[in-house]
Formats: structure tokens, C-alpha cells, sequence
């Protein structure tokens, strides 16, 4: 399926410029529709201190805002930029964001570094994977759109796994090359079979694509840090993921994979839940 409606997130600070950037060419690529949607949280007594102090006033936000849509007007110029802004108290943000995301083929974020409220930018994500049924895609600084002959999936055959193969084969150019890294995998009745990684890879080359299996064993570095690396040393374009295939609750107390690339990484992240 093509990619005609794209949905990109951003606050209303001034630390995503290369981003925003980033994004129109992105859509351009595409040939797609881009909205940009700007999270404008007021206080909350759970976000006062990563958000703003609690005697910030609404016209702060308001002028806040205005500049923003200033600003992404001036970056746009003549392309046809729809600007939808959200403010509101964060949980209301979080829900509204994911209503929009379900209209878009793709939610894109910058990296975590590119916002002014790192938190609110997470949360929002979050909320994306789990209610909007979009995949989710972070951008690198800096990134330059083009046809993708080389991806990698981080696959432990589960059904957010499946999910996120899916659709990454939406960017993969016809006949491209897919890394299959399987993460100290060991065969399974249920999930991998009695060779991990096999079924997708046949699977994959019904529909054309050359794949290979790549074992990764863990070592000194996470599991998040083991997948990067490898899909990045073996030229991999992107690397798609199952987002929480553990529950949230559990990555937020022991740490995961999720968890732990949701700020990005070198190369495009795209998950899918």
C-alpha cells in the first residue's frame, strides 16, 4: 500500500526545525499529504515540573502556539501543509493525537532530542502504537528520504513482530534485501518452529525479497543497542520492531527494547503494536 497520508507530531518549542525539515521531505518523497499536529500541554499537577511551572499563563501558550504555526508556515511556504493544534491537558492530548493518527498511513516523531517536553513527546507515541493501529516512525536528524533496497526487522515472531514486517514491506523497494535479526532466539513450538527465522524468510521471498537470518547473541550492550548496531553495520535503510510485545508495565520497570529506542537512533525506527 502507498503512503499518502502522513501525520507528523511536534510541541511548541523551537528545537525541531531540522525535523520539521526533515519531514516535508519526507512527504514529498512520498508524494503524500502531510499534517502536523502541535501538542500544546497546559499545566497538570503530574506535569507541572516537566512541562511548565504552574503560574504559566494561557496567553504564554497561546503566543507560543501562534509562533509555532509562524514558523511551520515559513518552512512549508508553497506546499500544502495542513497545521492542527492540540491544547489541552496531556491525557487529553495523548487521545486526541491517536483519534488523528488513525487517519494517517504513518505517524512520524523526531528524535527525542528535537522537543522542548520529552515527556509529553513519549507519551504521545505511546498512545499512537496502542490506540491508533498506525506504525510509527522516528526519524534520524538529518534524514534524507530515499527508496529502500535494505531493511532489517527485529523479529521474535510474535504478533507485534508481524505486525511491524507488514509494514515496513510498505517502504521496501521491489526486491529488496530484508536482515531478519533474531535476538538469542532459540526454537520454539510456538513462535520461531524448530528453526528461527526460516517460515518469515520464506514468507518473505513468496513476495519477492532476498532476507537472510541474522542471529544476534546478547553481550555487554542491551538488547536495543544489539539490534541498532547490527541492522546499522549490515547498511540496513531502517529497522522495523515490535513495539511492546511485553507489557508496558513490565518494560517500564525492567527495561526492553521498546523502551529503550523511543528516544531514536542513528537509522529510521518504525514500529508497529
Amino acid at each position: 500500500m502507498a503512503i499518502k497520508d502522513i501525520l507528523a507530531v511536534v510541541d511548541t518549542g523551537d528545537k525541531d526545525e531540522r525535523f520539521l525539515r526533515d519531514a516535508l521531505a519526507f512527504a514529498e518523497f512520498h508524494d503524500a499529504s502531510l499534517a502536523i499536529v502541535v501538542l500544546s500541554a497546559l499545566p497538570a499537577s503530574d506535569y507541572a515540573l516537566t512541562v511548565a511551572l504552574p503560574y504559566v499563563l494561557l496567553p504564554d501558550y497561546t503566543e507560543a502556539v501562534e509562533a509555532k504555526q509562524q514558523r511551520i508556515a515559513m518552512l512549508a511556504r508553497s506546499t500544502n501543509v495542513e497545521v492542527r493544534t492540540i491544547s489541552d491537558q496531556p491525557a487529553v492530548i495523548f487521545a486526541k493525537t491517536a483519534v488523528y493518527a488513525r487517519y494517517a498511513d504513518l505517524v512520524l516523531f523526531g528524535p527525542s532530542d528535537n522537543y522542548d517536553h520529552p515527556p509529553i513527546r513519549r507519551d504521545t507515541l505511546e498512545r499512537c502504537l496502542f490506540a491508533s493501529g498506525r506504525p510509527v516512525l522516528i526519524l534520524p536528524t538529518g534524514y534524507k528520504p530515499a527508496a529502500i533496497d535494505h531493511l532489517a526487522i527485529g523479529w521474535n515472531a510474535t504478533r507485534e513482530a508481524t505486525h511491524a514486517l507488514r509494514d515496513a514491506t510498505m517502504f521496501a523497494a521491489p526486491g529488496a534485501r530484508i536482515d531478519i535479526l533474531i535476538l538469542d532466539a532459540k526454537p520454539t513450538v510456538q513462535g520461531h518452529g524448530s528453526e528461527p527465522g526460516a517460515d518469515v524468510a520464506h514468507h518473505l521471498a513468496r513476495h519477492g525479497f532476498t532476507s537472510t537470518v541474522v542471529p544476534i547473541q546478547g553481550g555487554d550492550v542491551s538488547d536495543a543497542e544489539a539490534l541498532v548496531e547490527a541492522a546499522h553495520r549490515r547498511g540496513a535503510g531502517m529497522l522495523a520492531l515490535g513495539a511492546y510485545g511485553h507489557s508496558r508495565l513490565r518494560e517500564m520497570i525492567l527495561g526492553g527494547v521498546t523502551r529503550d529506542l523511543l528516544t531514536g537512533a542513528p537509522l529510521p525506527l518504525l514500529f508497529a503494536h
